[in-house]
């Protein structure tokens, strides 16, 4: 039985050891990345705070031995992270006494990152809500009592129809995201009862939908290689990546490149712990990545280093390609990107000799405005060298997304939407649409909101306008969440959502090819409901009576399964609750070398992309706010930010958990000593971060490696609640949208520090 060797294989192993600077290292020696090199090897550089330590020492590992009377249960991070790890937990009298990686799985292979290390206290926080809540303070303050179900599903109802009876359906906005990201939880049963309603829906565009549009340009569709063989190719390119703090499981691959003999090339404005192992590390202004890409792609040509017998068979449009990556010299390249000539001539070299490569493809880049064109320039490069289908180990990859193959549409919904053109609000101008800012809203505006799997207060663009619009009188909101969130804070109605430890879903992770299912490990806390119980709930009440709103979280899941996919593989509900994962069979992307586009060719000069609007091949855009272009905006706040992901929360997620708040430091602002210099600030300061979207307070880190002159670096978005002065680092980011797919824009800013 699949019980009887997870206890085989659950054992305690624990050696002397160092302590690491943060126990988010616990991480780092679960996955094998101890050991990495020798004392003379190692580079003088400040210590970098924001990742997990990568320091010679002893391996630790250690994973909880079940107790004998605990009952093993089977589950799935469903955080919108690309792992999607494997967890096994332990239940003793109803309650979950112990959480641990399931050792099982290759990918996870028994290791958790130091978020998950700590969802214990994050499942039994005393801040959980737990019952139904209605407002009794001002919107924002977050005074609530206590109702029943019975009473937040009348109030729901009741404002409902009154908004629909003056407006109709679509003055009803659904706002959600990643909170939860499995196919029955997030994309399926949720959606039934707004299609029936014919609520507005979202373009949900705010993660990675802008490379994704991006790509098929070249390739026809969306495909990447699987990420497990990072560990067996030639020369890894972590290209706006950073990989140990998002993708934890995936640096073990590449430590095991360079034990291979493997070279690292990594391509960031942050210098990140990744580095470690770089061979090149080149560190570019943000927002230039498609001037540094077409340099590369100048440079191979000139040297005649391309692949010219893959280009003549497989591709179309190669004198295309040279003539525009002909405009992209080597002085030109340093001037946009302020990377040296040197560093561009050596990375292009290895890069065309090398093989095979793997270029893995961050979705950080693509949040800027020309972020279509930085990831439809950047891919363009495999193919200049012949990389593209050649093995299981070249190419690039993008997101395992592609793969995605569950069934969730026939739980969805989608029949009983009977306006198939109805509005879309894009999530990442939710602050523009709730304001009326937007054409759309003018005339018909958002009167009704429900939010559930996110926390827009502290992860939308333009927070001050955000918060304006939610502070309207006339705007009736419903948040499912955990905790009180600052968006919570604004609900009229707030009701009590469930964990995953405490519902019924499938997922498949966007780092490699596995199908999970999660398995209820207790009973919902007090009187929490699953997204898919609530809104079946609340059809009900609205009289809806199709057999979807008395579906099941196992029937739901079962219908899932029913994808071809899933069941050419042997696939059944039976067998993956038991194990709780199987690896999905996915063949080498383009290994046909056949290819979906119009030419059924690689494609570097794309009629496509011209009849869309943009420049065939492809071009360095400069962003709306950089020196190049806004110049005037520039000489007012004459400094980049971007805003990467922190090691110690997911989002807006785990920043009011204890241990976490005791791991993580107060927002600081990383800063170049130059730059900290000219303004009279020194390390440790209360600094202002401004521009004219507003203001926040954070902590002064005064750097010469992380970052560089010029590019400022705030991480994450803790809940403005818990941050000074009420304001996260969102107040300030742009909700300008992307060249393609209108997706978000979190590093296209201008801003200036002061004391």
């Amino acid at each position: 039985m699949i019980i009887d060797k997870i206890k085989d294989l659950l054992t305690t192993k624990v050696s002397r050891r160092s302590f690491l600077k943060s126990s988010a290292t616990s991480c780092i020696a679960l996955l094998g990345l101890t050991g990495c090199a020798k004392e003379d090897e190692k580079i003088s550089v400040e210590v970098i705070t924001e990742e997990p330590s990568i320091i010679k020492e002893e391996t630790h590992t250690k994973i909880i031995t079940p107790r004998e009377k605990g009952t093993i249960s089977r589950q799935t991070c469903p955080r919108n992270c690309p792992d999607t790890c494997s967890i096994i937990s332990e239940v003793k009298d109803g309650r979950i006494t112990y959480i641990t990686g399931d050792p099982t799985n290759p990918l996870t292979a028994g290791g958790l990152c130091a978020k998950m290390n700590h969802y214990l206290s994050w499942v039994y926080h005393a801040d959980r809500v737990l019952y139904p809540m209605k407002r009794v303070g001002v919107k924002g303050e977050g005074k609530f009592e206590q109702i029943t179900w019975d009473e937040a599903l009348d109030t729901i109802v009741e404002k409902t129809k009154q908004s629909i009876d003056k407006y109709g359906p679509e003055t009803v906005l659904k706002y959600y995201y990643s909170g939860t990201i499995g196919f029955v939880q997030n994309y399926g049963l949720p959606h039934a009862f707004f299609n029936k309603l014919g609520a507005s829906d979202i373009l949900a565009t705010v993660c990675a939908t802008t490379g994704a549009a991006a790509i098929p340009y070249t390739y026809g569709i969306n495909r990447s290689i699987n990420p497990e063989e990072f560990a067996t190719t030639k020369l890894y390119v972590s290209w706006a990546v950073n990989e140990a703090t998002t993708s934890a499981h995936s640096v073990k691959y590449i430590k095991q490149c360079k034990e291979n003999g493997g070279k690292v090339v990594v391509i960031n404005p942050m210098r990140t712990g990744i580095t470690h192992y770089a061979d090149i590390f080149i560190q570019i202004k943000p927002g230039t990545d498609a001037a540094l890409a077409l340099g590369v792609i100048n440079y191979i040509i000139e040297n005649n280093l391309q692949d010219q017998d893959y280009i003549d068979a497989y591709t179309i449009g190669f004198e295309e390609l040279k003539a525009t990556a002909s405009e992209y010299p080597l002085e030109r390249v340093t001037e946009i990107t302020g990377v040296i000539a040197e560093q561009i001539i050596e990375f292009a070299k290895i890069y065309a000799k090398t093989k095979p490569s793997v270029i893995k493809i961050g979705t950080g880049m693509q949040r800027n405005t020309n972020g279509g064109t930085i990831i439809r320039a950047v891919t363009l490069l495999p193919a200049v060298v012949g990389t593209v289908g050649a093995a299981p180990n070249s190419g690039f990859f993008y997101s395992s997304g592609g793969y995605w193959a569950a069934n969730e549409k026939a739980i969805n919904g989608h029949e009983l939407l009977e306006n198939p053109n109805r509005r879309l609000i894009n999530m990442n101008q939710l602050g523009m649409a709730l304001t009326g800012q937007m054409e759309t809203t003018k005339e018909l505006p958002i009167t009704t909101l429900m939010v559930f799997n996110s926390n827009p207060m502290a992860i939308t663009q333009h927070g001050k306008l955000v918060r304006e619009g939610l502070e309207r009188e006339d705007l009736f909101t419903v948040v499912a969440d955990i905790f009180r969130t600052d968006t919570a804070d604004y609900a009229d109605i707030l009701l009590p959502a469930t964990t995953f430890f405490e519902c019924e879903d499938i997922t498949q992770n966007y780092l490699g090819h596995y199908l999970r299912h999660n398995t209820p490990a207790i009973k919902p806390l007090g009187e929490c409901k699953s997204n898919s119980n609530m809104f079946n709930a609340l059809a009900k009440r609205m009289g809806y009576n199709e057999p979807l709103f008395d579906m099941t979280e196992s029937e739901a899941v079962k219908i899932c399964l029913a994808s071809d996919t899933f069941m050419a593989q042997g696939i059944t509900y039976d067998s993956i609750k038991e194990k709780g994962w199987v690896k999905l069979d996915i063949k080498t992307p383009f290994a046909d070398k056949k290819f979906p586009t119009p030419s059924g060719k690689i494609e570097f000069y794309s009629e496509k992309l011209k009849n869309a609007g943009f420049h065939p091949v492809a071009e360095y855009v400069p962003t709306a706010e950089s020196k190049d272009g806004s110049p005037d905006l520039y000489a007012k706040y004459p400094l980049s930010l971007i805003t990467p992901h922190a090691k110690n929360s997911l989002n807006s997620q785990m920043h009011n958990v204890p241990q976490i708040q005791e791991l993580t430091e107060e927002p600081f602002v990383y800063i170049h000593k130059d730059d900290a210099t000219k303004r009279g600030i020194t390390d440790g300061d209360s600094v202002n971060l401004i521009n004219d979207r507003g203001t926040i307070k954070l902590v002064a880190k005064v750097t010469s490696t992380i970052t560089k002159k010029g590019t400022i670096i705030s991480l994450s978005c803790p809940w403005p609640k818990l941050s000074e002065g009420g304001k996260s680092i969102n107040e300030i980011t742009s909700d300008k949208v992307t060249d393609m797919s209108q997706g978000s824009t979190y590093h296209t800013n201008l801003a200036e520090v002061t004391k």
